[in-house]
Parts: structure tokens; C-alpha cells; sequence
């Protein structure tokens, strides 16, 4: 081979690895949905314990019912961070979107 095929083989080689490692850089997780990253976020999950305090203040429910909604949120919050940081698994992510679902419609005005 010629000096400059071997230039050529040797760069395309290179460009293309990089491409490959762009490509799986940016993506940010398995399951991750940015469709609905605002839903199951750390941050909303978090914000449904005030939701949930506020309807038993507001009489929406009663405070027994805010106990049970608190006990299932604090069961999925760790779930939240898996979620947003791409580490959950599937069956994961829908237990946390069947959690923060079913709380949203308790606490709904």
C-alpha cells in the first residue's frame, strides 16, 4: 500500500470511532423520555408532598389517606432519581408512573 492510502485507512478509521462514541455519548439513558421527564422528575415527585399535605389541610382528603399517599411516595422516590439519572428498568419506571399518577388524581383540585 501507498503511504497515502495508509493516511486515508488510518483517518477514516479515527473519524468513524469518533462518530460511534458521539453517538452512544449522547445519549442520556435507557429509559429515559423527555416526553415526560417533568412528570417523574426528582423534583415533581418531590413537589407531590406538598400536594399532598395541602388537600389534607384543604379537607380534599382526609389525613389517614395523606399517610397512605406519603408512605407510597416515599416508597418510589428512589425510583425517581434511577429514572432521571437513566438507571431504572422498565417495570421500574412504570411503577413510579402508575405511583405519581394515581397521587395526582388523590390530590387534584
Amino acid at each position: 500500500m501507498t503511504p497515502l492510502k495508509n493516511i486515508i485507512i488510518a483517518t477514516t478509521a479515527v473519524l468513524a470511532l469518533g462518530a460511534v462514541s458521539g453517538v452512544a455519548q449522547a445519549q442520556p439513558g435507557r429509559y429515559y423520555d423527555y416526553g415526560r421527564q417533568d412528570h417523574l422528575s426528582t423534583g415533581y415527585v418531590d413537589s407531590l408532598d406538598w400536594k399532598i399535605r395541602n388537600a389534607a389541610r384543604q379537607g380534599r382528603i382526609d389525613w389517614g389517606e395523606a399517610r397512605d399517599l406519603q408512605n407510597q411516595l416515599n416508597q418510589v422516590k428512589p425510583l425517581a432519581y434511577r429514572y432521571q439519572t437513566g438507571q431504572a428498568r422498565q417495570w421500574e419506571v412504570n411503577r413510579l408512573e402508575r405511583t405519581v399518577d394515581r397521587i395526582d388524581r388523590e390530590v387534584r383540585y
